[in-house]
C-alpha cells in the first residue's frame, strides 16, 4: 500500500534488485563451459594413451595402456615424419580441449561480473588486453619461420634422390593437382613441373615429392587460360599452350617469378615442344594442325603441317628432324612428320591395336621407342617407332587417366600426370621390358 506520509510505495524495497538481462546468458555461458570442461576430463580418462604404459621384460608383453606405450614410442620419432595413428590426435584432444574450456569459464565469470557490476568494466577490459597480448605472442611463438621448417642437406637430397631414382617399381610422386594435362621435368634441378585443366601450374621437388603452385603474373590477363601442353626451356621458363579456341596462345611463363610472357597467337593450342638448338617451338592445334613458331621473333608462325585431325594434342620431337603427334580422343592416330621435307606430310604410324594417344614421350636411345598415354582406355602403352608396334606397359586397379608424359633421360624415368591430378613415375629399364606395371591409384 502507499505510504500516506511521503507518497511513495514501500513494495518496491521488499523486492530484489534488478539484474541486467545479460546475467542469466553469461551464468549459462560459464555453466556449459564447465560442463564442457567436465566431458573433457571424461575424455582424457578414457582415452587411448591417457594412461601410461610400459615395456614388462618378463611377460614380454605391454603392461598397462597399450595406446600409451605406443605414443610414447611415436613421440620418439622424428617430428617431421607423419605419424600412422590416431595418438598424436588424441594427444591434442586431451591437452588442448580442457585448457580452452577452463579459458571459456575464466571469460564468462568476468562477462558476468560486468553486467552485475558495471563499474569492474575496466578490470575486465584490462584483462582481455592482457589476453589479446598474450594470444599474440602464442601466435608469434606458433609461427613456423622459414628457418624453422625442415630442410634436407645437399648430401642427404643427393642421397635420397640416387635411393628413390633407383626405385624399380611404380611410384606415386604427388597427387591432388586436379586435370593435369601437361609434365615437364628438369633432372638437373630434380622438379617436375605440370599445368592442370583449371589453368594451374606447379612444381614437384622430385627429392620430398612436395608440390608448390607457381602464381602467375604478368600480361595475358594475368591467366594461363585453358592450359593443355608443356615444355621448358634451357633459361627458367615454361612454355604453356592456352587452348581458348580462338583465343589460343602460346605462352611462357618464368619460373622464377610467376610472370606470363605472350609468345604467339595459335587457335585452339595445345601440344608444344621446343627445338632449343634452332629456338623453334612446335605446336599442335586442336584444329588438327602443326605450327612453327620462331622463338626470336615471337610473333611468326608458320603452319608446317594440316589435315592431323580433330582432337590432336600431343607433339614430341625426335631429334633427328622428325616431329610426332597425338590424338587425344581418335584411336590408331598417332602421327610421323618429316619436318625437314619442303612441304611436310602427316603419316599415319602403323598400329596394331586401336588406342589413344593423349601424350607421347620419346626415347631415342637404342632402337627408338614412344611411351604414350591413353586416357579413354586408362593405360601407357609403350610403340616401337620403327615398327608401329605397341604393348600395354602400365595397367592400373582405380581411376587412371593418363595425359601428360615426360622422360627423365638422365636417370632413366617416365613421369605421367593423370586427369585424376595425380603425378605418377616409372623406371625406363621395366618399360623397355616385356613386364607389365600394375598399380592401384587409390582413387
Amino acid at each position: 500500500m502507499p505510504d500516506s506520509e511521503n507518497g511513495s510505495d514501500n513494495s518496491k524495497e521488499a523486492r530484489p534488485p534488478s539484474k541486467s538481462p545479460f546475467v542469466n546468458g553469461f551464468g549459462s555461458g560459464k555453466d556449459r563451459a564447465s560442463d564442457a570442461e567436465k566431458s573433457t576430463e571424461a575424455l582424457r580418462g578414457c582415452t587411448p594413451g591417457a594412461g601410461s604404459g610400459d615395456w614388462d621384460e618378463d611377460e614380454e608383453s605391454v603392461s598397462g595402456d597399450v595406446s600409451a606405450f605406443v605414443h610414447g614410442l611415436e613421440a620418439g620419432r622424428d617430428p617431421w615424419h607423419p605419424r600412422q595413428t590416431a595418438h598424436g590426435a588424441l594427444h591434442v584432444m586431451s591437452h588442448f580441449l580442457g585448457p580452452h574450456f577452463s579459458s571459456f569459464q575464466t571469460v564468462a565469470d568476468d562477462q558476468r561480473q560486468v553486467s552485475e557490476d558495471p563499474g569492474s568494466a575496466s578490470g575486465v577490459a584490462a584483462s582481455a588486453v592482457a589476453s589479446s597480448a598474450a594470444q599474440k605472442t602464442f601466435r608469434q611463438a606458433a609461427k613456423i619461420r622459414d628457418e624453422d621448417r625442415p630442410s634436407v642437406s645437399e648430401e642427404a637430397r643427393r642421397t635420397l634422390a640416387r635411393i628413390s631414382y633407383q626405385t624399380e617399381g611404380a611410384v606415386l610422386v604427388a597427387d591432388g593437382m586436379t586435370h593435369i594435362l601437361g609434365v615437364a621435368v628438369d633432372p638437373s634441378l630434380g622438379k617436375a613441373y605440370t599445368v592442370t585443366e583449371t589453368g594451374k601450374l606447379y612444381s614437384v621437388d622430385l627429392t620430398t615429392n612436395t608440390k608448390h603452385r607457381i602464381i602467375t603474373s604478368g600480361d595475358s590477363s594475368s591467366s594461363l587460360g585453358l592450359p593443355s601442353g608443356l615444355a621448358l626451356d634451357d633459361h627458367g621458363g615454361a612454355y604453356i599452350t592456352d587452348n581458348s579456341g580462338a583465343s589460343g596462345r602460346l605462352l611462357r611463363v618464368n619460373l622464377t617469378n610467376g610472370r606470363i610472357e605472350a609468345i604467339a597467337a595459335i587457335p585452339s593450342a595445345c601440344g608444344v615442344a621446343l627445338d632449343h638448338t634452332a629456338n623453334k617451338a612446335y605446336v599442335t592445334s586442336f584444329n588438327g594442325k602443326l605450327c612453327e613458331v620462331d622463338l626470336h621473333t615471337k610473333t611468326q608462325r608458320t603452319i608446317i603441317s594440316e589435315g592431323l585431325g580433330s582432337s590432336t594434342s600431343a607433339v614430341a620431337l625426335d631429334g633427328r628432324g622428325k616431329a610426332y603427334t597425338g590424338n587425344r580422343d581418335a584411336a590408331g592416330s598417332m602421327r610421323q612428320i618429316d619436318l625437314r621435307a619442303d612441304t611436310p606430310a602427316p603419316q599415319t604410324m602403323p598400329v596394331i591395336s586401336q588406342w589413344c594417344s593423349g601424350g607421347i614421350a620419346l626415347d631415342m636411345t637404342g632402337r627408338g621407342r614412344a611411351y604414350v598415354t591413353d586416357h579413354v582406355n586408362d593405360v601407357l602403352y609403350t610403340v616401337d617407332l620403327a615398327t608401329g608396334k605397341e604393348r600395354e606397359s602400365v595397367k592400373a586397379t582405380g581411376a587412371f587417366s593418363p595425359l601428360g608424359i615426360a622422360l627423365d633421360d638422365l636417370h632413366g624415368l617416365v613421369y605421367a600426370g593423370t586427369w585424376e591430378g595425380q603425378l605418377w613415375r616409372f623406371p625406363l629399364r621395366v618399360l623397355q621390358s616385356p613386364e607389365l606395371i600394375e598399380i592401384t591409384t587409390r582413387v
